[in-house]
């Protein structure tokens, strides 16, 4: 996701250099022109997706999805992170980080209360596996009314 963030950056730079290049040449560039609107895109980053997409990404993967992954897996941010479940646990809070990058701002807000339990687990803390069920429960309630049946 970063190295996409970056490249789109650098597509956003050099589309303006080369706008600001263009005027000295051939005078301003007007608001609607092509190189312009290309320009106001990639300047505005990656576009988010709606929830719909958000919840298929929870649920969709079988015993993969990070919806079954949770769980499986969210009693265990009860106790500090160990050798035997640093794997699952990381996954988790890695795939959520992924959903809330893309995701509208509310879901990933949701999607951030799910998350930052496992963070305090990875981190050596303990967090309460009853804050993982209440949040998911919340992201279950925001896909249905989405449209989406988990």
């Amino acid at each position: 996701m970063r190295s996409l963030a970056a490249a789109a950056a650098a597509v956003a730079a050099a589309l303006l250099l080369s706008s600001c290049a263009g005027l000295a040449a051939d005078g301003p560039v007007a608001e609607n022109s092509p190189s312009a609107e290309v320009a106001a895109e990639a300047a505005a980053g990656p576009e988010s997706v709606d929830p719909l997409t958000t919840c298929r990404s929870f649920y969709v993967g079988g015993k993969l999805s990070i919806s079954k992954r949770i769980k499986r897996w969210g009693s265990e941010v009860a106790y500090p992170a160990t050798a035997e479940n640093t794997v699952e646990l990381t996954t988790i809070h890695d795939r959520l980080g992924g959903q809330i990058s893309d995701a509208e701002p509310g879901p990933a807000m949701l999607l951030k209360s799910v998350q930052k339990p496992f963070g305090v687990s990875l981190d050596g803390g303990s967090a309460d596996p009853a804050d993982v069920v209440e949040a998911t429960e919340v992201v279950e309630r925001m896909c249905v009314d989405a449209g989406y049946r988990p």
